[in-house]
């Protein structure tokens, strides 16, 4: 448990640092830049740190092992599991009370998504880094520490799979995020530790991203805390068949994901 806390404390320090840098260097020199344009340098810089240390003193070990075995249907599916699930999850948390799921930094991400620049830090640079940290590194701290604890290979690995998910939860630390971050956290944990790798996972979590990215650019009047039925003019009966509609992709999706045969040692044996 000491390496999953000196994860977390690692990747929360450097977002801290990173964004008091950013602070800081813009009231020196440069007073006039935005709330959001020093968010996305510090985002940037954080996430290029934590994939560096990370990588560098093997906190999450990176190699071709798992792309040699070429498991392409495994990342078509897991990419299908992505589109299908993200109007499922966002329908149910607007069942969540308002004051539970406040968006306390709505408007400066939906300024930082509106660039490419902002894509990519977003996007693509975030998911790497966030798979990194709390799949790659962190399930693999917690499962060991589970298993030197006596539980079984799959029990430490359940654990490690749920505790992860509430600090890629937690660490978000914006109500109107969190419950995604936890459903998906659950499943990005399950199939890391089904693959032993975070190329699936960072699949999903760049898609699920490049969503937010997508219907901002494509309905820019509409608030990126919007619920799903202002996208169809409240038109109720569209929201139901588009949820149906993404459930027959979501669900055959992560049915051939659980028929896939697992290939990689216990996550706890790694």
């Amino acid at each position: 448990m000491k390496k999953t806390i000196l994860y977390l404390f690692v990747f929360v320090a450097a977002q801290l640092l990173t964004g008091y840098a950013a602070n800081t260097i813009s009231k020196l020199w440069f007073p006039c830049t935005d709330s959001s344009t020093l968010l996305l340098i510090s985002s940037a810089t954080c996430s290029i740190f934590v994939i560096i240390l990370f990588t560098t003193l093997k906190w999450c070990p990176v190699n071709r092992t798992y792309l040699r075995t070429k498991p392409w249907a495994t990342l078509i599916w897991s990419a299908l599991f992505a589109i299908g699930a993200i109007i499922p999850i966002t329908w149910a948390q607007e069942f969540i009370p308002e004051t539970l799921r406040k968006d306390i930094i709505g408007e400066t991400l939906a300024e930082m998504l509106k660039s490419r620049e902002g894509y990519f830090v977003i996007c693509v640079l975030a998911p790497l880094a966030e798979e990194i940290i709390f799949r790659g590194a962190i399930i693999r701290a917690i499962a060991k520490w589970w298993k030197e604890k006596g539980k079984s290979n799959v029990s430490s690995e359940w654990y490690a799979i749920i505790i992860s998910s509430i600090l890629f939860a937690a660490v978000h630390a914006n109500p109107a995020q969190i419950p995604a971050a936890l459903a998906f956290g659950i499943f990005l944990g399950w199939i890391f530790v089904k693959t032993g790798s975070i190329v699936p996972g960072t699949i999903v979590h760049w898609i699920n991203n490049s969503f937010a990215y997508v219907m901002l650019n494509l309905f820019p009047t509409i608030p990126i805390d919007a619920k799903i039925a202002d996208y169809f003019h409240g038109n109720q009966l569209a929201v139901a068949q588009a949820i149906i509609a993404s459930l027959f992709i979501a669900l055959p999706s992560l049915y051939q994901l659980i028929k896939t045969k697992r290939c990689t040692p216990h996550i706890s044996e790694i």
